[in-house]
């Protein structure tokens, strides 16, 4: 990065001295001042968009990827890709010899405008260590995603103007309206990826190598929200939940001045929950996270959480791979590390808790 950084600088210096420079003829002037900003912009591309590769797993299986497509009926008009259906991408990351056994389910949900790539260096490891990983695309809610007739489907405008009008708002009901519709077409998709792996038809090659008796269910802030709902919901289908980062929506069931209310039962499923500096030091200040506070402070072993430190809340996801300073733009400047190490260091939480409770 520093390498990168330091280009960026050399170019417009270069830039700099070329616009002053007074030796040369004016056609040859303008020639070097065209070669120098294309050397900044190739620099400023490689600054701003390093797009680092993943880390290299540690199992001893060769991962392949693809991607399969699931569709289901919708009353939500909006949100539909095709006709009265909506379609979901799912990409999946599985062993190269998948006939040898049944393997368990990593079945994951991105955080609003991700896509099914946003935690690779994760799924590459599960993967490469048995797991069949399927990562979804939300239609309308990822930037961008990629349907089975070749078209592509890019990020919704009120989607995007309705999570950012909730961030820091002081609107708990407007806030609780809002989340609970983001969250809902979440929860659709999600279901209608988990029922079709459950039944006993085979959509794709890959269910049929799925133990149905071994699904975790993980996602990243409005995609953990989501699966913290199922995961709840159905309970008797899921083994645990690997959440990053993620208020329980789902569990709200009213306003009580400036507090939300939650449910009183308990968490039926083991939980590993991973935060970074960005919302753990603040999780009593935000009443969104009441539940998870209620789940830090318990004494039952099940709820297992992580403080990974000098991390923001995009530094969670790969997008600190791909772009560093934007995503560190974007978190306030709270990554203050380099992204392969908090990915690695998310990976051996995730692995640890597996390994306890994926038995």
């Amino acid at each position: 990065m520093i390498i990168r950084f330091l280009g960026l600088i050399f170019s417009i210096v270069l830039l700099i001295i070329s616009i002053f420079q007074k030796r040369f003829k004016k056609w040859k002037k303008a020639v070097l001042v065209f070669i120098s900003l294309l050397f900044l912009f190739f620099m400023t591309v490689e600054y701003l968009f390093p797009l680092l590769p993943a880390p290299k797993p540690s199992g001893d299986m060769n991962v392949l990827v693809d991607t399969v497509f699931y569709s289901y009926e919708s009353d939500n008009l909006e949100m539909l890709t095709n006709n009265n259906e909506r379609e979901i991408p799912v990409m999946v990351w599985y062993p190269e010899n998948l006939e040898n056994k049944k393997h368990s389910l990593f079945l994951f949900s991105c955080g609003s405008f991700g896509i099914a790539q946003s935690n690779e260096t994760l799924f590459l490891e599960l993967a490469s260590r048995g797991y069949i990983v399927m990562s979804l695309n939300h239609p309308y809610h990822s930037f961008e995603s990629k349907m089975s007739d070749g078209s592509t489907i890019s990020i919704d405008y009120n989607f995007l103007k309705n999570v950012i009008s909730i961030q820091g708002s002081e609107d708990l009901e407007g806030t609780f309206k809002t989340l609970n519709e983001l969250t809902d077409i979440r929860i659709d998709d999600i279901n209608c990826v988990l029922d079709k792996i459950l039944d006993p038809y085979k959509d794709n090659e890959y269910e049929e190598y799925i133990d149905k008796n071994h699904i975790i269910l993980s996602g990243h802030s409005l995609g953990g929200s989501a699966m913290l709902s199922i995961g709840r919901d159905r309970s008797n289908e899921v083994k645990a939940l690997i959440i990053l980062e993620s208020p329980f929506v789902k569990d709200i069931i009213g306003v009580d001045k400036d507090k939300y209310v939650f449910i009183d039962g308990e968490y039926p499923l083991p939980i590993l929950h991973i935060y970074s500096d960005q919302i753990y030091f603040k999780l009593d200040e935000i009443t969104t996270y009441d539940m998870n506070v209620r789940l830090l402070n318990s004494n039952n072993p099940m709820f297992v959480n992580k403080h990974i430190k000098g991390v923001g809340h995009l530094g969670l996801t790969d997008m600190s791979l791909a772009t560093p300073v934007i995503t560190n733009l974007i978190d306030l400047g709270h990554n203050k590390r380099k992204a392969p190490e908090t990915l690695l260091e998310i990976n051996e939480y995730v692995l640890d808790f597996l390994e306890e409770y994926n038995k």
